[in-house]
């Protein structure tokens, strides 16, 4: 029997007089306990190092019974939040009432997904369901790819090849450590796509588009970013990239803003510097936390005189749990583009990810700056962990966990002075707003599937599925 073996034996055996000694149900909080060894179980594929990056707790630390559980919760919320495991528990052995050894208990995610792609094309599911006609051309469809552990450093590299209403290939490859200190990260990506049809303009707040028999826009496009991660829980990034467009004089035609050069060509690099402060419990679907994101990005480095843009962009959500399975969550974001000249290309408002305005899932509104505020009131009333085979050979597969939240939610959102070639701006420069109720759907793998009936401000209503979280 290897050590961790023996570990597991040992946390089973312990009396159970023991075991209810923990820092959560002992009477003593000011107790001073030691942490002795720090044991970990179940990380098949992920190297120790990486699961250690995510502790604050160390042989040898000297804690509080109180800060003991208050550290423990919050380790087990960063080694979900790696993304790498199913299931994370912290427990500590009381070898006396002033000494604990820790056992970190851990589920690997199943990592490789070859799976083919069948989706819709369209910004959303009702904008391809009521706006296009459930038109199932406007479906793509193809093989993807993802090993979200390859060499067990939580390095991920993700292969598509994609067919249909977009031709798309791509590939990229993201290691969060490449130091030894893990603080550096980095990531290298690369793809181009083709199209047939394309949206050239925006007319009522309604895309147009163009189809043709050939491909009518191209483009391509590379970029690497590095990451500085000083603590748990801030990070820096900065992200250089290339990225090059052609369109057919179709389009040129039809919008002759469509590029900024005017032309049927435009290439330009980019610029970015991005940091965000995220302490939320759970990114996949938090509910409590808060997280900042500040970005600034400068389009067009004097290179080839293309484009010349600057986009300051920031963000702030703050998550509440008031208790009895009752959440409240809120968040704003901001963007301003500092150019005057704003090609179709590189639109940007509301209607495309991550802006978006629950209630008028319908519509886009491009233009120059926006700020958005969305706020949900969340009560979680079914959730559980639902068997599903238990003779599975991959015990990733074995069971699923699931949470059911009914919700109430406002949107506010306020889109400045439209671009040029935008035709039709009754809703720039005044205020959106919409309310309504909706069921949210969560289970593992990040999947979240939302359900929604909203009413906006120009009295629009409508039932609404979404398969991402709002906020």
């Amino acid at each position: 029997m290897g050590l961790r073996g023996i570990v597991l034996l040992l946390s089973l055996i312990l009396p159970v007089a023991t075991l209810a000694q923990s820092p959560v149900q002992t009477s003593s909080q000011d107790t001073i306990v030691t942490i002795g060894k720090i044991y970990i179980t179940g990380n098949r594929k992920t190297k120790i190092e990486i699961v250690q990056r995510e502790l604050d707790l160390v042989e040898g630390q000297q804690l509080t019974k109180q800060e003991l559980a208050a550290i423990i919760l919050l380790d087990k919320q960063k080694l979900i939040n790696t993304r790498l495991f199913v299931f994370a528990d912290i427990v500590p052995l009381m070898m006396s009432d002033t000494e604990a050894d820790i056992l970190v208990n851990l589920q690997e995610r199943w990592y490789i997904f070859p799976a083919p792609i069948f989706k819709i094309a369209d910004r959303n599911f009702t904008e391809w369901l009521v706006n296009q006609n459930a038109d199932f051309s406007r479906v793509n469809y193809g093989l993807q790819l993802y090993h979200f552990n390859l060499t067990g450093r939580n390095d991920r590299l993700a292969a598509i090849a994609q067919f249909g209403f977009t031709n798309r290939y791509q590939l990229q490859y993201q290691i969060p450590y490449i130091n030894k200190k893990q603080t550096l990260g980095f990531l290298l990506s690369t793809g181009f796509n083709n199209n047939k049809t394309v949206s050239y303009n925006t007319e009522n707040h309604r895309l147009r588009f163009v189809q043709a028999d050939n491909f009518i826009r191209r483009s391509f496009f590379v970029s690497s970013s590095l990451t500085h991660r000083p603590s748990f829980y801030s990070r820096h990034s900065i992200n250089v990239a290339y990225s090059r467009a052609s369109v057919a004089d179709t389009i040129r035609t039809l919008n002759p803003d469509y590029l900024a050069t005017g032309d049927n060509l435009q290439r330009y690099f980019r610029i970015s510097y991005i940091y965000s402060w995220d302490k939320r419990d759970y990114f996949a679907y938090p509910l409590s936390g808060k997280i900042y994101r500040l970005e600034l990005s400068k389009y067009g480095l004097g290179v080839f005189n293309d484009l010349n843009m600057l986009i300051a962009r920031g963000s702030y959500g703050q998550f509440f749990d008031l208790g009895k399975n009752l959440y409240l969550a809120n968040s704003i974001s901001a963007q301003y583009n500092f150019s005057d000249d704003i090609p179709y290309f590189n639109r940007s408002g509301f209607g495309y990810r991550p802006d978006f305005i629950r209630g008028y899932e319908r519509n886009v509104v491009e233009g120059k700056y926006f700020v958005l505020n969305r706020s949900s009131f969340k009560w979680k009333f079914f959730s559980g962990v639902r068997e599903l085979y238990r003779n599975s050979r991959i015990e990733q597969f074995r069971t699923m966990p699931y949470a059911f939240y009914l919700k109430a939610f406002v949107d506010l959102g306020y889109v400045g002075d439209p671009i040029s070639s935008v035709q039709g701006e009754f809703f720039n420069n005044r205020l959106l707003a919409s309310a309504g109720i909706g069921l949210d759907i969560q289970t593992y793998y990040d999947f979240v599937v939302r359900f929604e009936f909203s009413v906006n401000r120009e009295g629009q209503s409508g039932f609404f599925i979404n398969f991402r979280s709002a906020l």
